[in-house]
């Protein structure tokens, strides 16, 4: 039986999770056409190695899977090229005769280049990095959920975020977890909004419709 790769355990462990594309998109903040080369594994319509370990990262948080296995996972099936790209070990292995035949002054000439591109990589990643506002993942109440007047409201962000429902804080455990309940005194349509924002002021607000009846 042949070994699955990465972007595959990622797919099947997603679509277990009954999670779609256009929901992880959503709560990682990663574009569905990167989502969809990783999980078809196709390394070359991914930015470099740096972002897609990042990428892995976020499939771990959401899908509460190992990151460590995953990345161990990625080194088995995929070597990091000079650019910073990943390429499958076994096209890696059957140019490396080629590679043989370099001489000094081009194996230096890309040693400086991997160098120079994987500091570019890192400048960028935490530019990203820095300008995302914090995770912020709601477990309860659904969308379109019908409630009773008393809600339980949970979910987790970054630990040093500080969140609101309905514009009242909610304490944050340590791990980043949140719970509290609010009561809505009225039946029919509501909408709750539950906001995080971090340390530079960078907010992200979600919102959940209900419908609720006594």
């Amino acid at each position: 039986m042949q070994t699955k790769k990465i972007g595959q355990i990622l797919a099947d462990e997603r679509q277990k999770q009954r999670i779609t594309l256009q929901q992880l998109s959503q709560t990682t903040r990663i574009k569905i056409e990167y989502l969809q080369a990783l999980e078809k594994n196709q390394f070359n319509k991914l930015p470099s190695s740096t972002y897609v370990k990042g990428f892995i990262k976020a499939y771990a948080r959401v899908l509460k899977l190992d990151k460590n296995s995953l990345q161990a996972i990625l080194r088995r099936d995929f070597q990091e090229k000079e650019t910073g790209k990943l390429l499958p070990r076994e096209y890696h292995r059957s140019s490396s005769s080629r590679q043989k035949g370099w001489q000094p002054v081009t194996f230096i000439a890309l040693t400086i280049a991997t160098i120079f591109l994987t500091l570019v990589g890192y400048v960028a990643f935490q530019w990203f990095s820095l300008n995302q506002p914090p995770r912020l993942e709601i477990y309860s109440p659904q969308e379109n959920e019908f409630v009773s007047s008393q809600i339980l409201i949970a979910g987790a962000t970054d630990s040093e975020a500080v969140v609101s429902v309905n514009a009242q804080p909610v304490a944050i455990q340590p791990d980043g977890t949140f719970r509290t309940e609010i009561y809505l005194p009225r039946e029919g349509v509501s909408t709750i909004t539950i906001e995080a924002t971090d340390q530079r002021g960078k907010i992200n607000l979600q919102q959940r419709t209900v419908y609720v009846k006594f």
